[in-house]
This record gives C-alpha cells, structure tokens and sequence, in this order.
C-alpha cells in the first residue's frame, strides 16, 4: 500500500449525479447528491449525518478556495509526487507503476495532489496570525496533569538477529529453533530513556514473545525477539517535552479549523431539499 495520506472523494459531474441520485441540498447554490452522501457514507464508514457535514464543509472549503483564488502549480504537484516517490524508496517510474497497480490513474493522483495542497493552503491562511506557540509553563502544566499518556515500559529485554541476507533471518522467523551460521544472535537490555526512539515504537509496537518485522539496517538486516518488558515508568518531562508541544499545536490548530468552518456553515446558505 502507497503510503500518502489523502482522503479521496469521488467527485461527479452535477448532471451524472443528479440522474443517479437526484440533488439532496444545495450550500451557497452548489448542489450536494444523495449519490455523494450515500458514496461517503460508505466509503468513510460514517452515519450519514457525518457524510451530510462532511460534504458540507467540502463544499464550503471548496467555496473558499475559489473566493481567495487559492491554486497549486505544477511544479508543486511534482514536488510533491516527488517526496511521495521517496517516502515509498521508490523512483518516479517505479511510483508511477505502483500508482497504476492500485487502480488508479497518474493524472488521477495529480488532480488529488492539487485539490490536497489547495486544501492545506487554505487552512494555512485560515490559521495565520492565530496560533500562539505554548509557553514553559503550558508544558509543564500538560505533562503533569497527563503523567499516564507519557508512562513508557522499564527496561526492555530482545535477542537481536542480524545477518546480510534478509531470507536467513525470515527463515529463523518461520522456525524460531533453527540455527543459521549466517545470522548473529546478541541478547541486549535496552532502556527506553537511552536508546533511538525508533527502534523503541518498534519493540512497543511487538507483543512480547514475537518477532519484529525485519529492519534494513543498509549492509545488513535485522529483527529483534522480545523477550519482556519492565515495568512501566513515567518518562522524564525533558523526553516528551517536544511530543507535548506538537500535542497541543496540533489541539490548538484543530480548534482554530473547527471554529472557522462552524461559523462559515452557520453563515451558509443551505437548502435542504430531499432527506438522504
């Protein structure tokens, strides 16, 4: 699976879907289908109530973006499919083939890139002069009264398993109690304050007794067995200090988005003229 994070709407034509589905309401004059309510409702697993609000706010964004003539340009679409290419250690012809292997066309992926970063531009000038960078004390306040969302295991016991060739260490995953002169075994003790977060996600993210998925380490590969985990702890302050930050931006941002559009739907012109 192609790992960019895009929500894709199917967007008809207004006169196909009105001869399928017939115009549930209208936002500001523009038409909203029993066919595009019924698609989300669906496709997003949501009540139909949040595919009514949902396609609301599409529409009012969409409205937005025309009024404040808000464009991406092609270069940005490259950029973009670029970044997409090497966040998949792929190159753009080897994209393009994974892109058309999901069903889905390369002028397909432009037109979604386009509508994503209008859409990211749009909540860019909607946030501007409004976000306010959370102070120390802020921090401290969060982490001290949220102390059970920052609690990590005690020390962490694994086997290490590495080897230069990638088979050998499948292998030993499909039979644990074979030896492969090729594959080091080294049992390590790792404290989660002291070692790369990454690898920490990873041994988090494992069951004890299992295997992780096997890493590319560049010359060689690797995979870890988890043997325990200690207790939990609660991480120093210093540690999620960042997390915490990014935390309530993200909390700040949200509520700044959601008030912006609340206020443009209850401004909005909505005719309702059919129940979905």
């Amino acid at each position: 699976m192609i790992k960019y994070l895009l929500s894709f709407l199917l967007i008809l034509t207004p006169g196909f879907t009105k001869m399928i589905g017939g115009i549930a309401m209208t936002v500001n004059g523009e038409p909203v289908t029993l066919y595009e309510i019924n698609a989300m409702h669906q496709r997003a697993h949501i009540s139909k109530e949040d595919a009514v609000n949902a396609l609301i706010q599409q529409k009012i964004e969409e409205q937005e973006i025309s009024k404040n003539s808000i464009y991406a340009t092609p270069e940005e679409i490259d950029k973009r499919i670029e970044q997409l290419a090497q966040q998949n250690k792929m190159n753009l012809s080897q994209f393009k083939e994974a892109v058309q292997k999901e069903g889905k066309s390369f002028q397909e992926l432009r037109n979604d890139l386009e509508k994503q970063i209008k859409k990211e531009k749009l909540y860019q000038k909607i946030l501007a002069g409004k976000m306010k960078k959370p102070d120390e004390a802020k921090l401290k306040q969060f982490y001290q009264e949220h102390k059970k969302e920052f609690t990590i295991p005690g020390k962490i016991k694994i086997q290490e398993y590495a080897s230069k060739n990638p088979k050998a260490l499948q292998a030993i995953k499909m039979q644990p109690m074979l030896v492969i002169p090729q594959v080091k075994i080294t049992p390590r003790t790792l404290d989660p304050r002291k070692t790369n977060p990454q690898l920490i996600q990873l041994l988090l993210q494992t069951p004890t007794k299992s295997f992780t998925p096997i890493v590319n380490l560049g010359n060689s590969a690797a995979m870890f067995f988890v043997q325990s985990k200690g207790k939990p702890i609660v991480a120093p302050y210093e540690s999620v200090k960042k997390n915490i930050f990014l935390k309530l931006m993200k909390d700040q941002e949200q509520a700044n988005l959601i008030g912006y559009f609340e206020k443009k739907k209850s401004e909005a012109d909505i005719q309702v003229l059919r129940k979905p």
